[in-house]
């Protein structure tokens, strides 16, 4: 019966967006261009360095070699194997969903269970660096300070979310007692690769996820705009204006906010161009980045669908790390001047120049990343000779 009424609403709603895309074509056309804009001149040169160097390392098994290094780390702290670090640094310096098509990998490949695979997804799996600090907070606030404000919350605010998820199925955990050296020990033999082959492999897969991802933002730009169109993020807005005015936020924050709960990179441009305070858009905007809007969620289940990992505990850890997002936002502006200063509106101004730029640019963090990791392991591996 739940199913039956499940698929009707889901039919519905399909109907009701071809009707809307049918009768207002010109807002969809015109949301559809604004999707493809984004994806192909700042989501898809972002992204893309990252997808095919992780699945590289990982068919290279770069990943065993450091995860034997970094168990004595992340037991403790997160209660998964050392193979969650690469996870864990990826998804921390790539952004949405690079972390969860990552952590899909790992437990395709079996270095992670599921119980450690849903633990990891609630809090690596987090918009990245480039995106924080160049297409926010240099484009849409042109305030290096508040990218530095925002990165850093967003990354302690996971950062205790993970803390507060360690204990996530643990005792089913220790019930099944999961043998992880067991588990891997018939892996393939990597002595054996052929790199053209694992190359060919490595695109294919990263480009067929970016195809994915581009469906989504493209999906979700369109259905924001239906919103607008029926006068639906009105309707919201006269709910939430007294929430937002009993903890002393503008309601010239609220369609922006509503707009960042289905897309981050919409509803950040919007609550930079509202007429507010602007330690106010600061919090807001961390706090939903932080959520990563119903766009990357969409994105997160497109990722994970074929596998056993739980999309619940995601869903849940993603609300607790909004809300720490926004109390380590608030805690910093406490102590921080940022001034008020002149929105820069370069967004959504794509081009081949800027794609490039962006792609250089998440080439230089992946390849930043992959050294910091390997001077970690000859840290690591110094100090255990030495003991």
């Amino acid at each position: 019966m739940k199913k039956n009424k499940s698929r009707n609403f889901l039919v519905i709603s399909v109907l009701f967006i071809v009707v809307s895309i049918i009768v207002f074509p010109k807002n969809s056309l015109s949301a559809a261009k604004a999707g493809i804009n984004l994806w192909l001149f700042t989501v898809f040169p972002a992204l893309l360095p990252f997808f095919i160097g992780s699945e590289l390392l990982l068919q290279l098994g770069f990943v065993r070699t450091i995860g034997k290094f970094l168990e004595p780390i992340m037991r403790p702290l997160f209660n998964v194997s050392g193979n969650g670090a690469f996870a864990m640094a990826v998804g921390y310096t790539s952004g949405y969903p690079v972390g969860a098509q990552v952590i899909k990998r790992l437990w395709e490949e079996k270095l992670l269970n599921t119980s450690e695979a849903e633990r990891l997804m609630t809090f690596c799996n987090n918009s990245g660096p480039l995106f924080m600090l160049g297409v926010v907070a240099m484009g849409m606030f042109n305030n290096s300070k508040i990218g530095y404000i925002i990165m850093l919350s967003n990354y302690l605010g996971a950062f205790a979310t993970g803390i507060i998820f360690r204990k996530y199925r643990f005792m089913e955990e220790n019930r099944k007692n999961f043998n992880l050296s067991k588990g891997f020990e018939n892996k393939s033999n990597y002595s054996n690769i052929n790199f053209g082959e694992i190359l060919g492999s490595a695109v294919k897969t990263s480009m067929n996820t970016m195809i994915v991802i581009g469906g989504y933002i493209i999906a979700f730009s369109v259905l924001i705009e239906f919103l607008k169109v029926y006068g639906l993020i009105n309707a919201v807005e006269k709910i939430l204006t007294p929430v937002f005015e009993s903890v002393g936020f503008n309601k010239n924050l609220i369609p922006g906010y509503i707009s960042g709960l289905m897309e981050i990179t919409i509803g950040s441009s919007l609550i930079s161009q509202a007429t507010a305070p602007l330690f106010q858009k600061v919090i807001l905007v961390s706090s939903i980045l932080a959520w990563g809007g119903f766009s990357t969620h969409g994105q997160v289940i497109g990722v994970i669908n074929s596998t056993k990992i739980n999309y619940f505990p995601y869903f849940i850890a993603k609300i607790i790390h909004s809300f720490m997002a926004a109390l380590f936002s608030y805690i910093f502006l406490e102590f921080i001047n940022i001034g008020e200063t002149s929105i820069s509106e370069v967004f959504f101004q794509g081009n081949v120049k800027t794609m490039l730029n962006i792609f250089e640019t998440s080439s230089y963090i992946f390849i930043a990343l992959l050294l910091t990791i390997i001077f970690l392991i000859i840290i690591l591996s110094l100090t255990k000779k030495e003991a």
